[in-house]
């Protein structure tokens, strides 16, 4: 039995050895190839030792973040950020939630930026990088802001100019539409009094048709008559701008 135990610790020994050997291993070439920027064997020694050795710490997430971050795999990235910020260690956690700013800045989520900006600062106050970054996008969310603003005043300025314009329209439209309807009313009052004066002449011409029937005169005798009047009326007229312009003796009586 004493024999037994001491083959299963010599063998739990060389099999221990054997894992720390591999562990070391695995995590200096992990560490070569990212130094190297082969990011793609890099990570597939992060995973190894994560996944088959239960090898798990925030150095480790941050190397396996960066890696897939330089690869274009930015969820996997944002993942093992998260998991780096989990720790004790500040500067870590620092750089991880400058990257997770990074990330976020790169996709125009600024305020979301100035929040891991923020946490980074909070994290190790010495972090440089994340103090300009947080400079630099608060002064961005302002700006944009302040365009928001100018946005909103020009388009309440768009909408004031075009209730003017459709007020000034309307009231144009009214006044034209007043106007029109003036204009028609006026004519049709002219057709009206026209359509009365016919109406009247009309009327006039019969009744005189109706007298010179009752003397027992025709229309063409009447107008005869009225002719031959007409001609004395303008012959006596005649007479007396003829008299009127004869010189006055004056040394004459006046009858």
């Amino acid at each position: 039995m004493k024999v037994l135990i001491l083959i299963l610790l010599v063998l739990s020994n060389n099999i221990l050895e054997n894992d720390i050997s591999k562990i070391n291993k695995l995590t200096k070439n992990a560490e070569k190839a990212f130094k190297e920027k082969n990011y793609k064997v890099a990570i597939n020694d992060y995973n190894t030792l994560i996944d088959s050795f239960n090898i798990s710490n925030e150095k480790i997430h941050l190397n396996l973040a960066h890696s897939y971050l330089l690869s274009n795999d930015t969820l996997k990235a944002i993942e093992n950020y998260n998991m780096a910020s989990i720790t004790n260690n500040n500067k870590i956690k620092s750089v991880a939630y400058q990257q997770l700013g990074n990330i976020n800045e790169s996709k125009n989520k600024l305020k979301n930026a100035a929040e891991f900006y923020k946490k980074s600062i909070l994290s190790n106050n010495s972090n440089l990088d994340s103090k300009y970054n947080y400079e630099l996008v608060t002064k961005k969310l302002k700006e944009q802001e302040k365009k928001k603003e100018e946005n909103k005043e020009q388009e309440n300025k768009n909408q004031q100019n075009k209730e003017k314009n459709n007020k000034e329209k309307n009231n144009k439209e009214q006044e034209n539409k007043e106007k029109n309807n003036k204009e028609q009313e006026n004519k049709e009052q002219e057709n009206k009094e026209q359509e009365n004066k016919k109406k009247n002449n009309k009327e006039q011409e019969k009744s005189i048709e109706e007298k010179l029937k009752e003397v027992n005169m025709s229309k063409k005798k009447a107008e005869m008559i009225l002719n031959a009047l007409n001609n004395i009326e303008f012959q006596y007229i005649q007479q007396l701008k003829r008299k009127a312009s004869k010189k006055i003796d004056k040394n004459k009586p006046d009858w």
